[in-house]
């Protein structure tokens, strides 16, 4: 695949090429890697030919919130909801720049995400016609009112929706995190209400591990027809 690296407004985007025409574009929004690893485990995959566009996101905790919210730690800053901000950086400035570099046009646009981006993947197709797929992986679901917020405004558009968690998350002190798989499952049932395709994976250990593996697992699930 063909690298292309760009900045744009001071957020760093790598964006993978495919040589085929009207590949479908996956969105990857990461905490600090440019995407290398997770395209070299898909290309050892049996998944369709794709793009996939890398963004780095800086200010995590602001950029990827729906809306305000305490830290769950005290070394951490809190919850900002820059959400709706940064979903508008994409869509304006990002998708397109990355449109004019494919070859041909994007035959769908995936959203995906790890931890919080697993979250604001989520929050997008609810906000948003410009994502026909989503994977959350080790999704925040714990965040506070997401899950009742997401059965009121979910779009119907949306064709796959693909959902993870580690077996070890819930099991944590901090009562909120312990949410996380109760949360994961009930917005599960509610897209399986709704007639979308989407699964729900179970993966060994905590948040923090394989999560680039993980990453590769969904992002490859809505890739295949």
């Amino acid at each position: 695949m063909d690298r292309k690296d760009f900045k744009i407004k001071n957020t760093a985007v790598t964006l993978f090429c495919s040589d085929k025409a009207d590949a479908p574009l996956i969105l990857f929004n990461s905490f600090e890697s440019d995407g290398t690893e997770i395209v070299d485990m898909l290309s050892k995959m049996d998944t369709p030919t794709f793009n996939f566009l890398n963004v780095k996101v800086d200010e995590w905790n602001h950029y990827l919130s729906p809306w305000n919210s305490p830290s769950l730690y005290h070394s951490e800053p809190p919850f900002d909801g820059g959400a709706d901000e940064y979903l508008a950086f994409l869509e304006k400035s990002v998708i397109p720049l990355a449109k004019k570099h494919i070859y041909g046009s994007p035959s769908y646009i995936g959203i995906s995400g790890y931890s919080l981006a697993g979250l604001f993947s989520l929050y997008a197709v609810c906000k948003t016609d410009s994502f026909d797929r989503a994977a959350s992986m080790s999704g925040s679901l714990w965040f506070p009112q997401f899950v009742d917020f997401f059965k009121n405004a979910f779009k119907r558009k949306t064709s796959k929706i693909y959902l993870s968690l580690g077996d070890k998350e819930s099991s944590v002190r901090n009562s909120t995190l312990r949410t996380v798989k109760d949360k994961t499952l009930e917005l599960y049932e509610t897209v399986k209400e709704q007639g979308i395709e989407c699964i729900f994976e179970s993966n060994p250990g905590n948040h923090f591990f394989e999560p680039d593996k993980r990453s590769a697992k969904g992002i490859a699930w809505i890739l295949k027809d």
